[in-house]
């Protein structure tokens, strides 16, 4: 390799400049000024000295987080799968309840499997002196109420929390041995069911143990109400119709006071399912309020679930009678206020319309309040405002949505979290991401870490990770104020952080940010970050370099990738010619320890492939070696036609033409693809077209069909090896005698096994004679010449075969 001071003496030499160098211990005392034209100086070197490299603080990686006690509760796990010794049961019930304690996140079904494996491991294995490994007490504070907990609630759990939880509860029972908790069990029963989608069940246990009986005693009347009003929340999570409409009936039947928390769940979910009969019904249902006294009159969220129900099916004549029955008193409430004014927007009325009306309902308070001073202060508030919000985004209508903020704004009501919250969101559906950063910033003033704000915020962030023009230092300071409030971060947060830092070169930060996390999740969570990883790697913008590292990651952090994905991978890194990297990929995968991610027949197809396509001989030597030590593997007609494919690519086409031999004698025996790779191998080896004469000579013999694809590889071997006549033979009957077309595959394949820049000039003559407009797209390929550009041209032509 030329110097660098090479370089620099032959410049200054054509540019007539002299050398200078500041470091010379006899330069001239007087400094020398250097103007704007003045020779240029070698440049400060940079040194680098042994202590230097010895005390050098490297960055360590952070501590990974991993879920305590989840470490004991997977060992015993993997101890039962596998008939290991398990750990000891203390050591269990520590963890258990640790667990439950400590977790921060939601349970998902993967944690609650393990939990409940590791409970009836504890009951399986009683302490000697008869006391329960974990006490009531922590059975129902430290597991139940924390599987209920909202912050650790999946956003889909069902059968798995529901058959832990009555073990739970069973166990829970059992230690208490009183009859008097036995409401106490089954409202905690009911609870559970309705929350994790056996409502039905739970509507059962209801039926039966929450008899209402208006003479008994507080405390059972109040359960009662408690357990048909989680019965109705878990009917309307799971969103059945029918479910729904036979505990309604239900309450009905037994005679259940309905309270008007529980009113607005029937109005409510009847009314968005276009039942208008059920929701009227239940609309005029007496009911009670949270104190159980008899109250005429319905939250204001029902009238106006109601009311905007009436106006999206077009039933106008109940919603202004409704409307009309709200407005009926000298001065209504403010929630039918509230509810008059969405119905005015869901009929159409503009934002300047509801603004007339919100001073006529100001304008008609300062009346009441002149006539009688007791009336309390009406006004539009941010209640107010909400709502209007909320259904203009319902609309996908997110003009209106900021008009009725900027209509708030107006009458001096300040946005609350919700507000902003909202106004982030139908500005990222519009990809309006400046407009929704400026409501993030705004909402930093109000944010208290509500469910919906973190949810948004992380879609912010998601959107900002995508975005070309994306605001580093802004969207890291969103994760860390989602941090300081304890926040949970979605797997897709981590993922598009991940492949963030990526990109920007820092994989440090990368490894860092899945230390922190990817270890909280359950694997059906990982599986997101880790198609984020592999997407990374196939992105064709994406850096080798920076796809390595991926890789790594991918390797390290998730061990758990699927075979397919590695094999993908694998093939990437053929595709980018680097089969160095792609054979360290297949020898990471023929090592692994699990069956379900070591090396099978096709990972070994695939990578003989790949070494076939990237022609490399010494890494197609390491792989077959590594088969031939391989007893779980058994071949077949494919794995040795990749042999011999790769082979035949590497030169060594006797080897190749041996894999035939075996192919020919296996009970399997060759494919089509084994006929077209065997000519392949005749090609460019002595007396390589007396072995493809022979090959071809019993096809015709055994009357075998012959297909484009083989004729074409039987012509390439022949012309490969300066049977230059015979070739033109060949293409100039092949149309008359197998009905091929004369196209570009045929025709290229050709020119380009003329291993002879003479030949090749009159193989160019021919076909610009009998097929200009081939040549033209031939010519379009663009070529290459041999020998450093003194042998014959190679156009650029697919050869590519498979196995």
């Amino acid at each position: 390799m030329p110097s660098h001071l090479t370089r620099l003496v032959f410049r200054s030499i054509v540019a007539n400049e002299p050398l200078v160098y500041g470091g010379c211990r006899h330069r001239a005392v007087r400094p020398l000024l250097l103007g704007r034209q003045s020779p240029r100086a070698f440049p400060q070197m940079q040194r680098r000295t042994f202590l230097d490299q010895l005390f050098k603080q490297r960055r360590k990686l952070k501590p990974m987080e991993f879920p305590a006690g989840l470490d004991t509760l997977s060992d015993l796990w993997h101890a039962q799968k596998t008939g290991e010794r398990p750990p000891q049961p203390q050591a269990v019930a520590d963890a258990l309840t640790l667990f439950f304690a400590r977790r921060t996140g939601p349970f998902e079904d993967f944690h609650i499997r393990r939990a409940h494996a590791a409970l009836r491991y504890l009951l399986e294995n009683p302490r000697e002196d008869g006391q329960p490994w974990i006490a009531a007490k922590e059975l129902a504070s430290s597991i139940y109420l924390q599987l209920l907990k909202p912050s650790h609630l999946p956003k889909s759990g069902g059968p798995e929390h529901v058959r832990f939880g009555k073990a739970v509860l069973d166990e829970y029972a059992k230690l208490c041995k009183q009859s008097d908790l036995s409401d106490d069990i089954a409202l905690k029963s009911v609870a559970l069911l309705s929350r994790f989608g056996a409502a039905v069940e739970a509507r059962e246990i209801a039926a039966s143990a929450f008899r209402w009986d208006a003479n008994g005693p507080l405390e059972k009347r109040s359960a009662s109400r408690r357990a048909w009003q989680l019965i109705l929340d878990g009917m309307a999570r799971q969103g059945n119709p029918e479910d729904m409409t036979t505990t309604a009936d239900l309450l009905q039947r037994l005679d259940i006071p309905v309270t008007t928390t529980m009113q607005y769940d029937l109005v409510a979910f009847f009314s968005e399912r276009n039942r208008m009969d059920q929701a009227k019904l239940w609309y005029k249902y007496p009911v009670l309020d949270s104190l159980g006294v008899e109250s005429a009159a319905p939250l204001g969220k029902s009238s106006a679930a109601l009311l905007k129900a009436c106006a999206l099916c077009g039933d106008m004549s109940y919603g202004q009678e409704l409307v009309t029955s709200l407005l009926k008193d000298d001065m209504p409430e403010k929630e039918s206020w509230d509810a008059v004014f969405l119905w005015s927007a869901a009929i159409g009325k503009g934002v300047d319309e509801v603004d007339r009306m919100m001073s006529v309902m100001v304008r008609r308070n300062d009346e009441a309040r002149r006539h009688k001073p007791s009336v309390g202060i009406i006004r539009p508030d941010v209640d107010t405002i909400n709502p209007l919000v909320e259904f203009s985004m319902s609309k996908q209508d997110p003009y209106s949505a900021e008009r009725y903020i900027a209509l708030g704004e107006k009458r001096g009501i300040s946005p609350d979290e919700k507000t902003y919250t909202m106004q982030i969101q139908y500005r990222l559906s519009v990809n309006d991401i400046d407009g929704a950063r400026a409501a993030y910033f705004n909402l930093q003033g109000e944010f208290t870490g509500a469910e919906r704000s973190v949810e948004v915020i992380n879609q912010l962030i998601r959107t900002l990770c995508e975005s070309p023009q994306h605001h580093f230092d802004e969207m890291m300071a969103m994760v860390d104020n989602l941090r300081e409030h304890k926040a949970i971060f979605p797997p897709e947060t981590i993922a598009a952080l991940c492949v963030l830092h990526l990109r920007r070169g820092e994989s440090f930060d990368a490894k860092d940010l899945l230390q922190l996390y990817a270890h909280q999740f359950a694997p059906e969570q990982r599986r997101i970050i880790q198609q984020g990883l592999v997407g990374f790697i196939l992105d064709g913008e994406t850096s080798t370099a920076d796809a390595w590292d991926a890789y790594q990651i991918l390797r390290n952090v998730f061990g758990e990738t699927p075979r397919n994905d590695r094999v993908t991978v694998m093939n990437e890194f053929f595709a980018r010619k680097r089969s160095d990297m792609a054979c360290h990929v297949f020898f990471h995968m023929r090592n692994h320890t699990s069956s379900q991610h070591s090396a099978n027949r096709d990972v070994y197809i695939a990578a003989f492939t790949g070494f076939a396509r990237c022609a490399d001989a010494e890494s197609l030597e390491l792989a077959h070696n590594q088969l031939k030590l391989d007893f779980n593997v058994d071949a077949n007609t494919c794995l040795r036609n990749a042999l011999m494919l790769a082979y035949a690519s590497t030169g060594e086409n006797i080897k190749a033409l041996q894999f035939w031999r075996e192919v020919c004698e296996s009970k399997e025996g060759p494919s089509y693809n084994s006929i077209a790779i065997a000519f392949r191998s005749c090609e460019g080896m002595h007396f390589g077209h007396a072995h493809a004469k022979s090959i071809w000579k019993r096809l015709k013999e055994q009357d075998v069909e012959i297909d484009k694809t083989i004729w074409t590889a039987y012509m390439c071997a022949t012309a490969r090896n300066h049977q230059h006549e015979e070739a033109q033979m060949l293409i100039e009957s092949v149309e008359e005698e197998y009905g091929f077309p004369l196209d570009i595959s045929i025709l290229g394949n050709w020119f380009n096994m003329t291993a002879s820049s003479e030949r090749q000039t009159h193989v160019e003559a021919w076909i610009k004679q009998h097929h200009p407009e081939v040549w033209k797209e031939i010519d379009a390929l663009g070529h290459w010449v041999t020998m450093d550009g003194f042998g014959y041209r190679q156009y650029n032509l697919n050869r590519d075969l498979d196995p």
